[in-house]
């Protein structure tokens, strides 16, 4: 039988830190009193802020538990830009907290707005045993909205779509001509491809992580990569410029298939470099990621030189899809064998004892031990709970260790 906690620490978030800009009242704000007085305060700042109705029932649901517990109320806050600022200023405003009254289960009192961003978080840090939540009828709905909005237009894998695509369209448009509407088409159902194909993240984070120094020797596969993309697409636009098509289709095709004569030169080339920059940094656990994009970019070639050919009218249908099936099944199994060869380097590196953290920077726990046969590392966190985690979600390993 789990042991019953015996001091409760009643949390409440204001995650985008109205306190502070309609109070001026830093946080984290401890005690009854001092929750009392916020709460006062914003609610004569702005009456519809729903803020202060959380403030009131966290301290109202301390005095119910202070009949049986030892109980101590406290509000964080975060920051008006939200995001990874607001939620390192939570977790930080957290661990004062948990050093000065060491609370041993948590009892979460909500408004409703960003828990799905804040809760994670907070549930790798302390035990929360019971989430209240304080509806406000006439403003909840549009609050929750108003967040998730705001919070998916700030993440990189939205705001390409939201805002990238548009602005592809609208660039296009300004050069006025045809030639380069129909190379949009082209783009446009090749992203549409690849994101059918679950490869769009790993392309984009992948490109992401490619940092150029003059003291590395990866940065000439670098600049001699960048002339061979602009000269793919100079092959693919002269390809269909001095020719006459039937249909958008075989324009396509055909730049495609000249298209794709240097640019997968060019993004192994890249690849090459990356990979010997971990190889001088002896980060061999990550080599088997990169042994995925090549073999990817490898089999992204062959599959649209494939496509291209069947549509141009070289290859028959038949032979396109088996094909495919073929590179199809092959990604799949390269896939898992990467995988397993990960975890196999992983295993043989000593973790235990190790903190964790997230990729925003904010503390997990710290790594207790690791099953090799399972793949997993197990975490305890700062309130002693134990969880696994695969050990395929480790991005980085040095003085700490930090999952994707």
């Amino acid at each position: 039988m789990a042991k019953m906690p015996k001091r409760i620490l009643v949390l409440n978030v204001d995650i985008d830190d109205d306190v502070y800009e309609k109070t001026k009242i830093k946080g984290p704000v401890v005690g009854k009193k001092q929750n009392i007085e916020v709460a006062s305060k914003l609610a004569l700042a702005d009456p519809e802020d729903t803020d202060s109705n959380a403030i009131f029932e966290a301290v109202r649901t301390s005095d119910q538990l202070s009949k049986d517990y030892e109980v101590e109320v406290a509000t964080l806050t975060g920051d008006k830009n939200l995001g990874f600022k607001a939620s390192q200023k939570v977790l930080s405003q957290l661990e004062m907290v948990q050093k000065s009254f060491h609370p041993e289960a948590c009892v979460y009192v909500s408004d409703g707005a960003s828990d799905d961003q804040i809760l994670p978080l907070l549930k790798t840090r302390i035990d929360i045993i019971d989430i209240k939540m304080v509806i406000v009828k006439q403003s909840k709905e549009l609050e929750k909205t108003y967040f998730t909005i705001l919070d998916k237009l700030k993440d990189p894998h939205f705001a390409r779509i939201v805002f990238g695509i548009p602005g592809l369209i609208l660039l296009v448009y300004a050069l006025a001509e045809v030639v380069a509407l129909r190379l949009l088409l082209g783009l446009f159902g090749f992203y549409l491809i690849i994101k059918a194909f679950g490869v769009e993240e790993k392309i984009f984070s992948g490109l992401s992580e490619f940092k150029f120094s003059l003291n590395k020797a990866s940065l000439i596969f670098y600049f001699v990569s960048f002339p061979l993309i602009i000269i793919s697409l100079w092959l693919g636009v002269s390809a269909i410029s001095v020719q006459t098509f039937s249909n958008i289709a075989t324009e396509i095709a055909v730049f495609v298939k000249n298209f794709l004569l240097l640019f997968p030169i060019a993004m192994l080339l890249i690849v090459a470099g990356k990979v010997l920059d971990l190889v001088g940094e002896k980060k061999y656990y990550l080599l088997p990621e990169y042994l995925t994009l090549t073999s990817a970019i490898l089999l992204f070639w062959l599959l649209f030189d494939y496509a291209a050919d069947w549509v141009i009218g070289t290859i028959a249908f038949g032979d396109f899809l088996i094909a495919s099936l073929l590179i199809t099944t092959v990604m799949l199994l390269i896939m898992f064998l990467s995988r397993d060869f990960k975890a196999s380097i992983v295993g043989r590196i000593p973790l235990d004892g190790k903190n964790v953290y997230t990729e925003f920077g904010a503390e997990i726990g710290r790594i207790v031990g690791v099953n090799k046969k399972k793949q997993l590392v197990i975490i305890q966190n700062a309130s002693g709970v134990k969880f696994d985690v695969s050990i395929n979600k480790i991005s980085s390993i040095s003085e700490k260790v930090t999952l994707s």
